[in-house]
C-alpha cells in the first residue's frame, strides 16, 4: 500500500472515530429533547421571579428576555401596579411608559440611545381586594451586542437598566419600582451568564479600567452574557463531520460520482438548518469553510475526471493500433 493510501486510511478512521465519539456524546447530553438541562438555557437577576405580585397587591415588573436559534433577541414581560402606586401618580390618565438605558459595554463609549417599550393599557380588578392595576409589555426587539460572525462560537451582550415613568407635561417624571426582575429564557443552543460588574461585563483588556468598574451593579441594572452551548458547538461538529463523508469518497473513487451534487445538497441543507439563508450576503466564518469543501470536491472530481478521459483516450488508441 502506498503511503498515501494509508495517510487517507488514517485520516478515514479517525474521521469515523470522531464522528460516533461526537454522536454518542450529543446521545449522552440529550435531555428529554433539550440539550443539557433546561435550566441551562434560563437565568434571572433583580428581584427574585414570583406570581404573588398580583395576589398582595405589589407593584412588579417583570421583563422575559428570549432568542432564537439565529441569535435575534425579544423583549417583553409584564407588569403589576398597586393601588397606592396608580393613585399617587394618577395612572388613569398618564400613560404609563417603559425605557431600557443600555449598560456601557466598552470602555471610551457613552451609551446615549434608549430602548423604548410599549406599555399596553393598565386594567384593573375593581372586585378584588388590593385593586391592582395590570399590563403586558408589547413585545418587541432588542439590541445587543454581538459577535455573529463566529458561529458557533458567537456571543452576545444584553445590559439594561429598565425605567418606568410618565410624561407630566413636558417633564417625565420616573417611577421607583422596588421589585423588577429580569428573566432570560434563551433558545435551547444557548447559556446565558450573568455579569455583576462593569469589568466583568466589558471583558476588555484596557488600561481604561478603574477601581469603580469594578463596583457591582446596582440592582436594577442587569447585565448578561449569552453564549452557545458546548453540546451545541458538538452537534455543529457532528454535521461538518458529516459533510467530510463525501469528500473521503471523491478520494477513494477511481471515477467521480456523484459526491459533488451530495456535497452542495448537504451544505445547503446544513447551511439553512444551522443559519437560515443567506441575507444580504451577511457571510459568517463557517461559510468559508463550506466554501473550501465545495471548492476541494469539485477539484478533486475535476481532476478524477480529467484522468479517466485520458485513461479512455489511450486505451482507445491502444485499441485501434492493434487492430491494425
Amino acid at each position: 500500500m502506498s503511503p498515501g493510501k494509508k495517510i487517507l486510511g488514517l485520516t478515514a478512521s479517525l474521521l469515523l472515530l470522531t464522528l460516533w465519539a461526537s454522536y454518542f456524546y450529543v446521545f449522552k447530553e440529550n435531555r428529554d429533547g433539550q440539550l443539557g438541562g433546561v435550566g441551562e438555557s434560563t437565568a434571572w437577576c433583580g428581584t427574585p421571579p414570583t406570581s404573588e405580585a398580583a395576589l398582595v397587591g405589589k407593584d412588579q415588573l417583570t421583563l422575559r428576555v428570549t432568542n432564537n436559534l439565529r441569535g435575534e433577541f425579544m423583549v417583553g414581560g409584564s407588569l403589576v401596579v398597586s393601588e397606592r402606586t396608580f393613585n399617587r401618580y394618577d395612572l388613569g390618565r398618564n400613560e404609563l411608559r417603559l425605557r431600557l438605558e443600555p449598560l456601557q459595554w466598552s470602555f471610551g463609549v457613552t451609551p446615549i440611545f434608549l430602548e423604548q417599550v410599549k406599555v399596553q393599557p393598565l386594567s384593573r380588578n375593581l372586585s378584588s381586594t388590593n385593586k391592582s392595576a395590570f399590563a403586558e409589555l408589547e413585545p418587541r426587539p432588542i439590541g445587543v451586542h454581538a459577535q455573529t460572525a463566529a458561529f458557533p462560537f458567537d456571543s452576545y451582550r444584553y445590559g439594561y437598566k429598565p425605567v418606568l415613568y410618565y410624561l407630566k407635561g413636558s417633564e417625565r417624571v420616573d417611577l421607583r419600582f422596588k421589585n423588577i426582575t429580569t428573566l432570560m429564557e434563551m433558545s435551547n443552543t444557548f447559556t446565558p451568564i450573568q455579569k455583576y460588574n462593569r469589568a466583568d461585563y466589558i471583558n476588555e483588556k484596557n488600561s481604561m479600567i478603574r477601581d469603580e468598574d469594578y463596583k457591582p451593579y446596582g440592582a436594577h441594572e442587569c447585565a448578561f452574557s449569552v453564549e452557545r452551548k458546548g453540546s451545541f458547538k458538538v452537534v455543529v461538529l457532528l454535521l461538518l463531520l458529516v459533510l467530510c463523508l463525501p469528500l473521503m469518497l471523491v478520494f477513494y473513487r477511481d471515477e467521480p460520482g456523484i459526491d459533488f451534487l451530495a456535497t452542495l445538497v448537504g451544505i445547503a441543507v446544513v447551511r439553512t438548518l444551522l443559519i437560515g439563508p443567506v441575507e444580504d450576503f451577511q457571510l459568517y466564518n463557517i461559510d468559508f469553510l463550506f466554501g473550501a469543501a465545495i471548492l476541494l470536491v469539485g477539484t478533486v472530481s475535476l481532476i478524477k475526471a480529467m484522468r479517466a478521459n485520458s485513461r479512455r483516450e489511450i486505451a482507445l488508441r491502444s485499441g485501434e493500433t492493434s487492430s491494425w
